[in-house]
């Protein structure tokens, strides 16, 4: 099943996220696909999270729709939109989860520890189970920290630094499937999360936050390709684009393919 998911608010106040996943919808065509509406509440900042309210009403009725999958695709959206599948997948599979977080950014604030307020940098320690209550409670599991393995990490804050070596989670800087053995041989499954800033901003700059010395799109898709070769890939997710023109997503469409899953 694939669910479009075009929430922005995570993002900040403005919405070119929304109209990047709309964009992306067109390579969808013939698939089975499911819509999370977004809300019209107020963009208020509440407990410390910038667009509190629509993102809570978001993420209750991408919840109530969840039910007898067995995987789940995803296209955003902000990076806030992993969280239901995440803990749905876990809770599904008993544990057996390990995530696979290919991100330019940790993504590990709390509502307190960001800088920005945004929700998109909150989303894995919401589903260690820290952050705003009410979200936790749309929660259908939270996982442990060795279920996550970050790779293409290179804009981190220092709070999310300190968090990441305090616990031990695994990250890499290299985009090779070798590195990644060990950590994808303990688990039964995998859910793969991929915000488009990992990419080098030569090959994609149409994110909220392009970045050099990423991952080339080639590279990218080899990866995947031996993720899904080697382990049992239950949902994968991909976030923030903010392409809108035919020219602007030219370069991405085989990373697309990858959310047939």
């Amino acid at each position: 099943m694939l669910f479009i998911n075009p929430q922005w608010q995570g993002s900040g106040l403005t919405n070119e996220i929304e109209f990047g996943a709309k964009a992306l919808q067109q390579f969808f065509k013939n698939e089975k696909i499911k819509f999370i509406p977004l809300s019209p509440s107020p963009l208020d900042t509440v407990d410390n999270i910038k667009c509190y309210q629509p993102i809570l009403e978001q993420m209750e009725a991408f919840r109530s729709i969840l039910s007898n999958l067995d995987k789940i695709a995803t296209l955003g959206g902000d990076c806030g939109v992993d969280i239901i599948p995440v803990s749905y997948l876990n809770k599904k599979y008993k544990g057996s989860l390990g995530i696979l977080w290919i991100d330019a950014h940790a993504d590990i604030h709390t509502p307190e520890s960001s800088p920005s307020k945004n929700f998109h940098g909150m989303p894995i320690r919401t589903l260690l189970g820290e952050g705003n209550e009410n979200i936790l409670e749309l929660l259908f599991s939270t996982l442990r920290h060795e279920q996550f393995c970050y790779l293409g990490l290179r804009d981190v804050d220092e709070a999310e630094e300190k968090f990441i070596e305090t616990h031990n989670i695994e990250r890499h800087d290299e985009c090779k499937f070798e590195v990644l053995q060990n950590f994808i041989k303990v688990f039964e499954n995998s859910y793969i999360h991929l915000d488009l800033d990992v990419l080098d901003q030569s090959e994609f700059k149409h994110t909220g936050f392009p970045t050099d010395n990423g991952f080339k799109i080639e590279e990218d898709v080899s990866l995947i390709d031996r993720i899904k070769e080697y382990t049992n890939v239950v949902g994968i997710c991909v976030t923030e684009s903010r392409a809108t023109t035919q020219e602007e997503i030219e370069p991405i469409p085989d990373i697309l393919d990858h959310l047939k899953i």
